[in-house]
């Protein structure tokens, strides 16, 4: 019987949380959403649409229980960023190469998925996703602010309108101020209160208190939407010659779609110890972007900031998702009109402390107490993301995790292995050159040989056997995975090196596979050169009688 991923469960689903989160995530992520229409220059509740059908694919195929998809910041700035010179922000060809963008975007999922390049996922660490939340977080909250403090900027980028806020505080609304200053006092006095749709009730209390006493209320800057919008299933017309430069545009987004959900996806799979398949989710990314497309909207991503929300309102399926997404048909056709009396402050102010939750400084001083030098990619990380954006610093985040790997694999600590007093295994540093027998030293090299690292092999096994009295270098090999060309030349000379002095290559540990590198690249026709399958084999021939 086919059971959706994110819709099942073996752990007890309560049905009030999963029931109150897809409320709270409606109540906010659909004003949420129309603000990224905004950003993206498309009709204001088109991002509603994105809410829908998109949202309720990603249930059904999707592989995390908790990556909410929809309108994003980071995706709707790069298309608006790529539409604005081709087309007039909201006319009807805006609108159709926005779908035409949102269907090349999934066909480059598509093929990711067939390439299998959710491998990418594999290289966000904890201490990375750690790093890349907290700059989500940040760049989240700051971007609220002008709206908490009733200020009109044209600012874009986290520093961008941190500058331009402190430069007109003069400017602010002190009614705005004061609604902002409640809202997040009484988010985070109850944040605790986990059970508490606190994020709910104030938007709700807001508009009915705006509706019915507007006198009190006249400082404030509302949404104002007041007429719906009726689901549109069209395939775009769009002329041959504007294909070509859409291509790269859909390629940047389906990158950024890529990383950032995969970042999102793993980090809440991490928390509660589930599995999370990238590969897949490519797949259900994909189809969410066709379906979003489909209903005359633009492109969709797994989103951080509404992954947050249904988190913290205490969902932990998809369900709550559906909840939502029923909340959003609702939505376009009844309730436009009662959305026109939140206020803009009280909006800003949610998604400021849900922000604030993301930024777990508790997990950053955890990592830098343990590994000072992943806790450097952390801080790396987030700072990548709050000052080039979420689009660019997951890019470099996973550019920095990529220089992290090559570092470990280029400059492998390796170690001579020898007994103690008691005959345990001592692993001391190389330069120590402590023999495990007379005149015998047994190597350890820790990773798999390459071009990167073969020169460290190379130099210190001749700075083995260049000791007095060295009469064999045994390699204990099985950390040793695999030996490219590079690297199975530089062994062969290094063998004949230590044949001219007199000195034996033993490999112990040895796989098939690297046995068949070894000989395809000359080192076993060495004569000097041989194999056992355990290190006290081998050390059994140079042992001294007593």
């Amino acid at each position: 019987m086919f059971k959706p991923f994110g819709l099942s469960s073996a752990k007890p689903i309560s049905k009030t949380s999963e029931i109150v989160a897809g409320l709270t995530l409606a109540a906010i992520g659909i004003p949420e959403v129309i603000g990224y229409s905004t950003i993206a220059g498309m009709p204001v509740l088109t991002g509603i649409l994105t809410m829908i059908i998109p949202i309720v694919l990603y249930a059904i195929f999707g592989a995390s229980r908790h990556l909410v998809v929809g309108a994003d910041s980071a995706t709707a700035a790069l298309l608006a960023a790529g539409l604005t010179p081709i087309a007039i922000p909201a006319s009807s060809h805006y609108v159709a190469l926005a779908g035409l963008l949102a269907v090349m975007t999934g066909g480059w999922l598509l093929l990711a998925r067939v390439l299998k390049l959710g491998f990418i996922a594999n290289f966000l660490s904890s201490t990375l996703l750690v790093g890349f939340l907290i700059g989500v977080g940040v760049s989240v909250s700051v971007s609220q602010l002008p709206a908490m403090l009733g200020l009109s900027l044209h600012a874009h980028g986290t520093l961008e309108v941190f500058f331009a806020v402190l430069a007109h505080l003069a400017d602010l609304s002190t009614a705005s101020l004061v609604v902002s200053a409640l809202c997040v006092v009484a988010m985070l006095a109850t944040h605790r209160f986990r059970r508490l749709p606190m994020p709910l009730l104030v938007l709700g209390l807001s508009m009915v208190l705006s509706a019915n006493w507007s006198s009190a209320t006249q400082h404030l800057k509302f949404l104002g939407l007041t007429h719906g919008h009726i689901l549109q299933l069209s395939i775009p017309d769009v002329a041959r010659s504007e294909w070509s430069g859409l291509v790269s545009l859909s390629l940047s987004l389906g990158l950024v779609i890529l990383a950032q959900s995969a970042a999102t996806g793993r980090s809440f799979a991490q928390k509660y110890d589930e599995d999370y398949n990238a590969n897949k989710d490519l797949t259900a990314l994909a189809l969410a972007n066709f379906g979003s497309a489909l209903s005359g909207s633009y492109v969709v991503s797994g989103s951080p900031t509404k992954t947050a929300i249904v988190d913290e309102a205490g969902s932990r399926t998809q369900w709550a998702t559906l909840v939502a997404a029923l909340l959003a048909i609702v939505t376009l056709f009844v309730l436009t009109k009662p959305l026109q009396y939140l206020p803009e402050a009280v909006l800003a102010s949610v998604v400021f402390t849900i922000g604030i939750h993301l930024v777990r400084l508790k997990a950053l001083r955890h990592v830098r107490l343990r590994r000072r030098d992943e806790w450097v990619v952390a801080l790396a990380t987030a700072l990548a993301v709050i000052v080039f954006g979420v689009e660019i610093g997951i890019v470099l985040a996973i550019v920095i995790a990529l220089v992290n790997h090559v570092r470990r694999g280029y400059d492998p600590t390796n170690y001579l292995m020898h007994y103690d007093i008691d005959g345990a295994w001592i692993a001391s540093p190389v330069a120590q050159h402590i023999q495990i027998e007379p005149g015998v030293f047994l190597y350890r090299f820790q990773a798999s040989l390459y071009y990167a690292n073969v020169e460290k092999f190379s130099r210190e096994v001749r700075d083995l056997a260049q000791q007095p009295s060295t009469r064999a270098v045994i390699v204990d090999a099985s950390a040793i995975a695999d030996v490219d060309y590079s690297a199975g030349q530089e062994v062969a000379v290094v063998a004949r090196r230590l044949a001219q002095g007199g000195i034996e290559l033993v490999f112990t540990h040895a796989i098939d596979h690297v046995k068949e590198q070894f000989e395809t690249f000359g080192v076993s026709s060495a004569s000097n050169v041989s194999y056992e399958i355990h290190t006290k084999s081998a050390l059994l021939r140079y042992q001294v009688p007593e």
